[in-house]
């Protein structure tokens, strides 16, 4: 199964309104509703289904919404698009994972998530204004759901090291970063602008 988390760009929290999810063995969609949304917090073919009372929305729907979100199919052409993504295929969910599912329509961008607990799954990791590295890395493992212990059973790192991190100390080596970041199912991502 993949998960897209849905957000809304334009707030500024990055926050999961809801989750796309997708089962490639009989290409079913369904959209899971996060408890705490409303109608003006998800996407618009949505909201109806929540003022029924409905947070679980499958097939059809959920399909012509995610479709709307990329190049169609039968686009004339269709492999430049593709190739704009580094894509060779057309398969809906990696292009998807490549666009963030951008549309004119609204201000929504989805982010895959793993399947394994994708409620909880902390969605990118970006660094916040006045924010420091160990409070982005603090917030994600929170996020996970993981304690400084598992964290540190599962990577190796002893959990007072974490701790430092956590609090702004230290000065850890890229290698360090990429094994937290596996550790909370987190890839380490740099970017420099």
């Amino acid at each position: 199964m993949r998960v897209f988390a849905v957000y809304n760009a334009l707030v500024r929290t990055r926050r999961a309104c809801c989750w796309l999810r997708y089962e490639p063995s009989d290409e079913h969609f369904s959209l899971d509703i996060a408890e705490w949304a409303d109608e003006d917090d998800v996407p618009f073919p949505f909201g109806g289904y929540l003022a029924r009372g409905q947070r679980l929305v499958e097939g059809t729907p959920v399909k012509l919404w995610a479709f709307s979100r990329t190049v169609p199919a039968d686009r004339a052409n269709l492999q430049e698009a593709l190739e704009a993504c580094n894509l060779s295929e057309y398969y809906l969910p990696t292009l998807l994972a490549a666009t963030k599912g951008r549309s004119s329509h609204d201000d929504f961008l989805l982010e895959e998530v793993r399947s394994v607990g994708y409620q909880k799954a902390p969605l990118g990791t970006e660094l916040e204004a006045g924010e420091t590295l160990g409070d982005a890395l603090g917030r994600a493992r929170r996020a996970a759901g993981i304690t400084q212990s598992e964290l540190a059973e599962i990577t190796g790192i002893q959990q007072a090291a974490i701790s430092r991190l956590e609090q702004g100390h230290g000065n850890p080596t890229l290698e360090t970063l990429e094994l937290v970041a596996r550790g909370i199912g987190r890839t380490l991502k740099i970017t420099l602008e």
